[in-house]
This record gives structure tokens, sequence and C-alpha cells, in this order.
């Protein structure tokens, strides 16, 4: 809802180029299409991404994860957030490659600060348990993924493959902005024939 930022983040311009634009073009290595999922489809028009309308307007994060596995035409979904603009391709391609073993419910990172949602790696099975959590008031994400008991990768390898924690930086104030905006020319994208 971008309450503290006070601007609509996905379109929000980060060196001349929207937010939504920076994660979708990080992700496009990975995934076979990368969808833009939003309350506001009429605003983001111009982004130029396929554009899907959230089942549960203004429900967060877990409302977008929802939709987006509603929608799904693979068995897994490649989920990010619209406000962290730079997932590591490192990253990306350690997840792609553990996702390739097989994830029944949910592959996303340990870090410091906990289990990170985003960027993650969702079965489409889970999104019955998912709508049942919605159902129920559930709102927190950490809280969805305690009950899924997720695979992550460990904290150490995700500091090797991210050390600057780049892919969980959310970009919520102002000061944020300032800061993405100086890491920005230094972001690079790997292809997963790199």
């Amino acid at each position: 809802m971008s309450r503290r930022l006070g601007q609509d983040k996905p379109s929000l311009p980060l060196k001349g180029r929207p937010l939504a634009l920076w994660v979708a073009e990080a992700l496009a290595p990975w995934v076979e299409e990368c969808w833009l999922v939003t309350n506001q489809p009429q605003s983001h028009l111009s982004l130029g991404l396929p554009l899907v309308t959230d089942l549960r307007p203004w429900q967060g994060p877990l409302g977008g994860l929802e939709t987006a596995l509603f929608y799904a035409r693979t068995p897994l979904v490649l989920a990010a957030a619209a406000d962290a603009p730079f997932p590591a391709p490192s990253l990306l391609a350690a997840l792609a490659a553990r996702a390739a073993q097989g994830v029944r419910t949910v592959l996303v990172c340990q870090t410091p600060r906990g289990l990170q949602p985003f960027p993650g790696i969702y079965s489409v099975h889970l999104l019955a348990r998912l709508t049942a959590f919605l159902n129920e008031g559930g709102r927190q994400v950490k809280r969805f993924l305690e009950k899924c008991r997720p695979l992550a990768l460990p904290e150490n390898e995700v500091a090797h493959l991210d050390p600057q924690g780049r892919s969980f930086m959310n970009l919520n104030t102002p000061e944020d902005l300032k800061a993405a905006a100086l890491m920005a020319p230094e972001i690079q994208v790997l292809s997963p024939s790199s």
C-alpha cells in the first residue's frame, strides 16, 4: 500500500526505470512468464508487463501470492516483491537449481533476520492451504511460511550468494529509494547460460 513511501511502488522510477521492471528483468532468465500481480491494473498498463488483478484486493503479499498460484500455468512460481529491485542473479540461480531437484511446498532463503519469503519458489499445491489461511484472517507471510515447513537455502549459502543482502532490500521510505539509487549502477543480470 506504500504508506511510508507515499507513491505507487511498481511504477516508482529508480534511475529512470520503474521498480517493477528492475525486478522483471532480474527474473526473466529464470521464468517462462513474468507477471505483475496488482490491485491497480489501470495504473500499471504503461509498464508493458502482463498484469494479473488480485483475487483479493489489498491483502498484501499473501493475496498476491494466492493470485499467482491460482493463475499459474506451471507447477512452481518464482515470486518476488516489486519493491525489492535487486534480486541477486546468483541467488536466483541457486533457487532455480534447488527447485529443479524438487520442491513440494516452498523454497525460500534463511538470513539472520529469519526466513525471507521473497524471492522464493512456491508450489501451486499450496493454493488451498494459502486460501484457508487468508480466509481465517491470516496476513503475516512469515507465519504462513512457518506452517508450510519450507525448504530454505541455508544462511551461509545465502550470505555467499548475496553478501550485501540486496535481494531482501525493500524500498519502503524515501531514504531507502536514495540508497537504492546509489547501488543501481552496480547491478548486473546473469543469464542461465552464464
